[in-house]
């Protein structure tokens, strides 16, 4: 077994293609050394009930409260750069990470439209948080120094802004929703 140290930090993985982390700086696309699981069967926490979607009403013409999120639909996944575990090993070994940790889903709007109308139109809660669970396995060549970092990975959903008293917005809304672990492995 593998001697090191497991911990949580912060910050984009090693060894990522440039341009590969967005532009705010919270998420990146796999790169070579990133392997990508879901969780294992559906992750079902936090979607919303009948009641509660049920208690979305239409606030006064003008104000957030008058928008709708509509065609909600999932349109690819991310990884994000908050690092949830990592672990280090001089090889030859097998370093192993296993992850379970509470994420939060996050969302990113055009308009002032409310956080519940967002919730109700993707079918999920977009401010919950949500388990991911997974585990990897790296073998490190002997004579090497190999790590394996763990990050979250989001489905990406997009719905458009409907105002309820007049024209389309043409606006939309984002929500992103943990559902796996990205794993970055590496060694030198």
């Amino acid at each position: 077994m593998a001697s090191g140290v497991s911990h949580a930090d912060s910050g984009a993985p090693r060894g990522l293609p440039a341009g590969s982390v967005s532009a705010d700086g919270k998420f990146f696309t796999p790169g070579p050394n990133t392997v990508v699981k879901r969780n294992a069967g559906e992750d079902t926490p936090g979607t919303l009930s009948a009641e509660a979607l049920a208690t979305v009403n239409p606030g006064p013409a003008g104000t957030a409260a008058s928008y709708q999120l509509k065609n909600a639909r999932r349109i690819g996944q991310s990884c994000g750069t908050d690092l949830l575990s990592q672990t280090s090993g001089f090889g030859k070994t097998t370093l192993v990470l296993t992850v379970e940790k509470a994420v939060a889903a996050t969302y990113t709007k055009e308009i002032g439209i409310e956080v519940k109308a967002i919730s109700a139109g993707m079918g999920w809660s977009v401010t919950n948080t949500y388990t991911v669970k997974n585990e990897t396995r790296y073998e490190v060549p002997a004579g090497k120094w190999g790590s394996v970092q763990a990050y979250p990975l989001y489905d990406l959903y997009q719905g458009d802004v409907y105002n309820l008293f007049g024209p389309d917005t043409g606006k939309d809304a984002y929500g992103y929703k943990p559902v796996g672990v990205c794993f970055n492995s590496w060694n030198q």
